[in-house]
């Protein structure tokens, strides 16, 4: 019957209990900590190796990257890249056709 309890049956509420309990106060899963660490570590080495290349090479860096992404042909290979494969193909069989 349904108000009958399994006396073997280990109770739901306790297992929650449980695992909110190895967790921690804070709340957080030991995987969130983890990533929360490595990416702490990530931001470090990135601080470091700007400060290393210094500020002057990195804006050159970053106008070089500009100026190639406003080229006519980056332009181009990022619209083809958005557009539909099916109707990339068909405008270069027709561009093939009229050579």
């Amino acid at each position: 019957m349904f108000w009958s309890k399994d006396k073997n049956k280990p109770d739901k509420q306790k297992g929650a209990v449980a695992k909110k309990a190895l967790q921690g106060n804070s709340g957080e899963s030991p995987e969130h900590g983890k990533s929360q660490r490595i990416r702490q570590e990530a931001l470090a080495n990135a601080r470091q190796a700007r400060a290393e290349i210094g500020a002057e090479a990195l804006d050159q860096i970053a106008a070089l990257m500009t100026k190639k992404q406003q080229s006519i042909i980056e332009q181009t290979r990022a619209k083809v890249a958005q557009t539909d494969a099916e109707r990339v193909a068909q405008e270069i069989l027709l561009m093939l056709d009229e050579r």
